[in-house]
């Protein structure tokens, strides 16, 4: 299936990457937003939803979880260091984890990972109410 193409090309990790440097950019300088920062700013949710519907699948879930591509969710969802921090990346990394939790078949390695970093009851919420 498609999505299954989609999880061995490493397709993935080049949306997570210009998720993340979309983000950045666009927010670099809010006041002087040129017409394609605006375009840019106005397609990260979008895009944010595309990465939520692929981890939908099982075998984009598993790629998630396998890689570590949860790793940089989960900076983008605490906006830890150099990860975007705006409410449209945090959201969209919050819903696509939540997928992942919600997988039966990846939820057993991503809940204790995820726990590792977060209270439990936090993973809870997250799973339950992104």
């Amino acid at each position: 299936s498609f999505t299954d193409a989609v999880a061995r090309s490493g397709v993935l990790w080049d949306l997570l990457s210009l998720l993340e440097e979309s983000d950045r950019t666009s927010i670099s300088s809010l006041s002087d937003d040129t017409d394609d920062q605006l375009e840019t700013r106005k397609r990260l949710h979008p895009a944010w939803s595309v990465l939520e519907a692929f981890s939908s699948s099982p075998s984009v879930a598993k790629q998630l979880v396998t890689s570590s591509a949860w790793v940089e969710l989960l900076g983008v969802l605490v906006g830890y260091a150099s990860f975007p921090k705006s409410w449209a990346s945090r959201l969209g990394a919050a819903k696509t984890l939540s997928q992942v939790l919600s997988d039966p078949a990846t939820a057993t390695i991503a809940g204790p990972a995820l726990e590792r970093f977060l209270p439990s009851t936090l993973t809870y919420l997250l799973k339950e109410d992104p």
